[in-house]
């Protein structure tokens, strides 16, 4: 299929199709661009194109899906000064994206499934200019599933605009950004399946002697880091991540420790999964010093000697704040402690999943504000929460909404 005009050029679904100009096509006069199941594709520019700079049009959208020829994209987008979008799908021989820069105005990159993508920008040997100077606009990058990708950028940096970072499925991955600070404006981090990778930046380490005002991570607002099983450390202070809302550390390395000064005590959202030393250490500091968190989750994976939440013997107390709290995969929790619940007068959700010894709730009294409850994989307590005649029906028949799964466990939350 072809179809084209001033606004579109979109083509799909052409077996054959080597080049664009060899069969009389050309980027130039359209501002969005679909290429989509053109296999054999190999070229979208000639030379000749790239060199007509003064002809180049104010194209600002390009998607490239299923096109597995592909190797390379062509120089001419540096002169596409409108391009704000790029979108790469499948398209399995890309081994980079660019050979030295992002183009000037691009704000937004998506590549996905392309198996043999490396790097992004490959970098000439002689060219030693930073990636992250104020020209670069990139605000949006997601990389996901691409297996080879080695790193981002063979200098080591990226974007100094770059807002928000996903990457997922990069199984070759060791290192973000080499050598190099992590952006200043980067606000959101998400980082999964990435089994090799052990660092983020450098920087993002070594900030001891930093003063907390000239930190270059105090845009980060949330931290999302699950199934790199080769990462293991928290930056020693990510306490003065004072813009950091939500933190997610799930499925990491068993030995991934706490950090020496805490976390940042303005968080809202907690989940800690598979991480029995962050745990016992987060007890120890005092989860009640997260004086602005909303929504708790954690994994009790690793601490096989926790028998009650929160922990009675330590005098554990939880934030007032709290509106949702999830306990999962505790093996020998026995009971919930009520005394540990007394002053969540705002806690609205309560999940409990796979705590299979498990016997009791709080007292009734410490759950009168509760709008949810879920209980799953425990089967001693679901027995005892029978509807009207379970030891612990009385504390839970005035909650609105009830759910007791059997011999299920769920799937863990996202």
């Amino acid at each position: 299929m072809r179809f084209a005009n001033s606004e579109n050029f979109n083509i799909s679904h052409w077996k054959e199709l080597e080049s664009l100009s060899q069969n009389g096509l050309s980027l130039v006069g359209h501002r969005f661009i679909t290429i989509a199941d053109c296999p054999q594709l190999v070229s979208l520019a000639t030379e000749k194109e790239t060199l007509q700079l003064d002809k180049i049009p104010g194209v600002e959208s390009l998607e490239i899906v299923d096109c597995e020829r592909l190797n390379r994209l062509p120089e001419v987008l540096h002169a596409f000064t409108f391009l704000t979008r790029i979108k790469l799908l499948r398209c399995q021989g890309l081994v980079c994206f660019a050979e030295s820069d992002f183009p000037p105005a691009l704000k937004e990159l998506s590549i996905w499934s392309c198996k043999n993508l490396q790097y992004l920008v490959r970098g000439k040997e002689n060219n030693h200019k930073s990636m992250s100077s104020n020209t670069c606009l990139l605000e949006h990058l997601e990389i996901l599933f691409c297996p080879s990708l080695i790193w981002l950028s063979s200098r080591g940096d990226i974007c100094n605009r770059l807002q928000h970072l996903h990457i997922d499925g990069c199984s070759k991955l060791s290192s973000l950004f080499l050598n190099a600070k992590l952006p200043v404006m980067l606000k959101y981090l998400n980082l999964w399946c990435c089994p090799v990778l052990e660092c983020i930046a450098q920087h993002f380490y070594e900030c001891n002697n930093l003063e907390k005002n000239v930190l270059p991570t105090t845009n980060l607002r949330v931290l999302l880091i699950a199934f790199c099983k080769n990462f293991r450390a928290l930056p020693k202070c990510i306490n003065n991540f004072t813009s950091l809302l939500e933190l997610k550390v799930s499925n990491c390395s068993a030995g991934i420790s706490f950090p020496e000064e805490g976390f940042p005590t303005n968080l809202a959202s907690l989940q800690i999964s598979k991480a029995p030393r962050i745990y016992t250490s987060l007890v120890e500091w005092g989860l009640n010093r997260l004086t602005s968190l909303q929504e708790l989750e954690i994994s009790g994976e690793g601490c096989s000697s926790v028998k009650s939440f929160p922990e009675e013997g330590i005098g554990m107390t939880l934030p007032p704040s709290l509106t949702s709290i999830c306990i999962r995969d505790f093996e020998n929790l026995e009971f919930m402690c009520s005394k540990g619940f007394q002053h969540l007068t705002s806690l609205q959700k309560l999940l409990i999943y796979n705590c299979p010894k498990l016997t009791s709730l709080p007292e009734k009294d410490t759950l009168l504000s509760l709008e949810h409850l879920c209980i799953s994989g425990c089967p001693l307590l679901d027995e005892r929460c029978s509807r009207g005649k379970g030891r612990e029906w009385s504390k839970i028949a005035h909650i609105p909404y009830v759910r007791l799964i059997t011999n299920v466990m769920p799937r863990e939350l996202d």
